[in-house]
């Protein structure tokens, strides 16, 4: 009798520690899956800003939704100017420009060469891991230091993020933005 007990008690002891190694095991998984899609998610952000910055720059504003920044990125060019010579410490650079001690050089670049060969543009929109889910984006302007300033936001929340992932335990709250920009303040970074 007392072995049999002692047998149940040693089943029941590897039961129990399973449980808790998996237990950790799979919280040390989720950390690491949920970094990984994070950081990806991150970088996509970036891009879109990047994007909505040479937008910026040819148009004066941000772009207000993803077709008007894929025409942009398909259709349209940067504007390139170099200066050509080096301006004197006496001078500003528009009086070395004046006396010809410095000369600028426009040219345009398609604006799709703001990415590397071969980045598909169109998946700016698309959230990493989501199965299709799209970024949020909005722009428009805002009233900073009596100045109208245009402003811009790209965002999801962690729920497309961690499409997929096992939530339960892991104190995750999937309303959380990851974003770049916002529609409140004139930045063009990320939150995190």
């Amino acid at each position: 009798m007392k072995t049999v007990i002692q047998l149940v008690l040693l089943v029941a002891a590897l039961v129990l520690a399973y449980f808790i190694y998996d237990g950790v095991q799979s919280k040390i998984e989720f950390k690491k899956e949920a970094q990984k899609r994070r950081e990806v998610v991150q970088e996509r952000l970036l891009k879109v800003a990047e994007a909505q910055k040479e937008f910026k720059k040819e148009k004066g504003r941000y772009a207000a939704n993803y077709p008007e920044l894929f025409h942009f990125l398909e259709n349209d060019s940067l504007t390139i100017i170099k200066a050509i010579g080096t301006v004197p410490d006496t001078l500003t650079e528009k009086e070395a420009v004046e006396q010809g001690i410095v000369v600028r050089d426009t040219s345009m670049v398609p604006a799709f060469t703001v990415f590397s060969e071969g980045f598909d543009i169109r998946s700016l929109e698309k959230v990493p891991y989501s199965k299709g889910a799209t970024f949020k984006m909005k722009a428009g302007m805002i009233e900073k230091n009596k100045v109208n300033v245009s402003v811009f936001e790209a965002y999801t929340t962690l729920d497309k993020v961690y499409t997929g992932l096992d939530t339960k335990g892991e104190a995750v709250d999937l309303d959380d933005r990851i974003q770049v920009g916002s529609m409140t303040e004139p930045i063009t970074s990320g939150n995190w």
